[in-house]
């Protein structure tokens, strides 16, 4: 039996606070300068981990989805690498697809990414999952740091449940019985 195509296999599952030492190494190895630290991926998994997304393969963390969404019910995929010695095998579409469809169970209506214009891959990928461009900033990351701006609108389905806004009737506590304190008692008639 040939165990290397098994343990080839990439396992998607939700990070832990384990998997940060290997999600800080691979943001150091795939971004250098722009990398949060440690300390950083901490803060923001303490935020928002629930939402993170890893591949791991062969015990190995080799990948990795970080997303945020804020009350306005707006996510943001804040970072997206895959290691080098796994790249161009879908890890990182199967990452995207994996956070678009955390957002969708948590109710989000729009997710944003940034991506390097010159970056021409990760732009397709994007663009292929539903990514649309919305904007540019020349110096989102700094001088000589330009950002493409692109926005994914969420899609809902005709089966899935309504949203339940706070002013929704299933949230409002029932109004008690009515009683008949306001009407006169007239016994004495």
């Amino acid at each position: 039996m040939d165990i290397s195509k098994k343990s080839q296999t990439p396992l998607y599952r939700t990070a832990t606070r384990e998997d940060l030492a290997d999600i800080a190494a691979l943001e150091k190895e795939q971004l250098g300068d722009l990398a949060c630290s440690y300390v950083i991926l901490r803060q923001l998994f303490d935020l928002h981990g629930s939402h993170w997304v890893v591949a791991e393969i062969g015990g190995h963390v080799c990948g990795y989805a970080i997303v945020g969404i804020n009350a306005a019910q707006v996510a943001w995929v804040l970072g997206l690498a895959v290691a080098e010695a796994h790249q161009r095998r879908g890890l990182g579409t199967a990452l995207l697809a994996r956070a678009v469809s955390g957002c969708r169970a948590a109710h989000v209506e729009r997710i944003f990414i940034t991506v390097r214009p010159t970056n021409r891959g990760a732009a397709a990928m994007y663009k292929n999952a539903g990514f649309q461009w919305v904007g540019h900033d020349r110096r989102y990351f700094g001088d000589d740091e330009p950002r493409d701006l692109l926005m994914h609108r969420i899609q809902r389905s005709p089966l899935d449940p309504p949203i339940a806004g706070p002013n929704d009737k299933r949230w409002l506590k029932p109004s008690p019985e009515p009683t008949n304190s306001r009407i006169p008692l007239l016994w004495w008639k």
